[in-house]
């Protein structure tokens, strides 16, 4: 048994949907970095990148994530782009088990299509989430499970995590 599991991949993949199903299967405590850095700053992730770019918002993530990982016994929604830093990935990797939840670039666009109007700022770009696929896949890819979430149900991927975490 893992000490804690963390969920990676890009943005739209499920983490912090799917991080509370499984926390709460467990009996874990399920913690999320972007609203841990969002609760520390009092900002939102749109105003740090406004206010201190986007070096100041990963360093607010690195914090993020030794912080969640000096947790025991909780399910972690990381970031999309938190394991970049080898830091990050190396504390991760030492702290519990890996799940890469993965989708089609088109299924996540079509998942994070705002109904607010407001743009994630990282991908605002054309072809962001493929260039962000290509700058972390290698990472993503080192987990001891790869899920793809495209045609699953949070409930499904939760009990798929569980399965094998308890296997």
């Amino acid at each position: 048994m893992p000490g804690s599991i963390f969920l990676c991949g890009l943005s739209g993949s499920g983490k912090s949907t799917v991080a509370p199903l499984v926390a709460q299967l467990r009996g874990f405590t399920a913690l999320d970095t972007d609203a841990m850095i969002v609760a520390d700053a009092r900002m939102t992730i749109a105003e740090i990148f406004s206010h201190e770019g986007e070096g100041g918002f990963r360093e607010r993530e690195a914090y993020a994530v030794k912080s969640a990982c000096a947790h025991s016994h909780s399910v972690v929604a990381l970031g999309g782009g938190a394991l970049e830093r080898d830091d990050s990935f190396e504390a991760v990797s030492a702290a519990g088990m890996l799940v890469f939840l993965d989708a089609p670039d088109e299924v996540l666009a079509a998942r994070l299509e705002p109904p607010s109007g407001e743009v994630r700022p990282l991908l605002a770009q054309p072809d962001a989430l493929s260039r962000m696929r290509a700058r972390r896949i290698a990472r993503f890819e080192r987990a001891a499970l790869r899920i793809d979430t495209s045609t699953l149900t949070p409930g499904d991927i939760s009990r798929v995590i569980l399965s094998v975490v308890e296997a």
